[in-house]
């Protein structure tokens, strides 16, 4: 097996080389989440603040599932994502549904060169800022893209749990390795921070954490796989084994448990 350094989770490299793996940004396993979750909470809470006027700006879109839904309740959403292979399949989309009104935009919102962020619209132009499992480094170019009374809301993964079984995997294979851990430590206080250092309050936020279950080992395997080099991982049939002890010794009557934990937040450009 070659030898790769396995990316950091959630970092532009990471999001690279998953998009060499899957085609568009999304879960690629099959599980039961609880009533109550954060995201479905999350897609409630934006339709609750979409008018037929609304211009909405959709910050790291992905393949943008979000904005073809959102589109038949607003005006107009400019949704972007910095992962070009992404906004193609987006578009694409968007013309097998005949929907005219997302302008999907291949655009990375961090300038390096000259240290700052940059978003995709007009001076106050936006009405809804959303973001579902996003970074938070777009709120620095809030405040000028939006205007008094403009809504911002977030659905951020809260860092879960590492499950008490994960080390009786091979190291690549530790939930701490794959994408659906975030090590975001308190993600709440960094919501906080990031806000008021760019001159915002939050107005509302909620924990979400609720159980999700996987009642096949070939499910948990695409989960503590997810987003790692595709040279680096054992394939399934060389870990069939420690999986099934897994599910033998640590799983529920309906599966394995793991927690999904999601925070979101509201707040307004005053």
């Amino acid at each position: 097996m070659a030898t790769t350094r396995i990316p950091h989770p959630h970092t532009d490299e990471w999001y690279d080389n998953l998009a060499k793996i899957q085609i568009g940004y999304y879960y690629p396993w099959t599980s039961v989440k609880s009533e109550g979750n954060g995201e479905d909470a999350y897609m409630h809470l934006v339709k609750q603040h979409l008018t037929p006027d609304s211009i909405v700006l959709d910050v790291g879109c992905g393949h943008g599932d979000v904005a073809l839904e959102l589109a038949e309740l607003c005006k107009k959403i400019i949704a972007y994502d910095r992962v070009t292979s992404y906004i193609e399949l987006a578009k694409r989309n968007a013309q097998e549904k005949a929907i005219e009104n997302v302008e999907f935009l291949c655009h990375d919102a961090k300038d390096l060169m000259h240290e700052q962020i940059t978003l995709p619209a007009e001076d106050n132009s936006i009405d809804v800022i959303i973001a579902r499992r996003g970074p938070l480094h777009w709120l620095e170019d809030a405040r000028r893209v939006g205007h008094p009374g403009t809504v911002m809301i977030q659905l951020c993964p809260m860092e879960e749990p590492i499950p008490a079984w994960s080390n009786k995997l091979p190291h690549v294979m530790h939930y701490e390795n794959c994408g659906r851990y975030t090590g975001a430590g308190s993600i709440h206080q960094s919501v906080e921070n990031r806000l008021n250092q760019n001159g915002f309050m939050l107005h509302s936020g909620w924990g979400f954490d609720v159980p999700e279950i996987f009642d096949q080992p070939e499910e948990l395997y695409k989960v503590l796989t997810w987003g790692l080099p595709a040279d680096e991982i054992p394939a399934y049939e060389d870990v069939e084994h420690r999986l099934l002890s897994i599910f033998e010794h640590h799983a529920e009557a309906a599966g394995i448990i793991l927690r999904h934990c999601r925070y979101l937040w509201k707040a307004n450009i005053i």
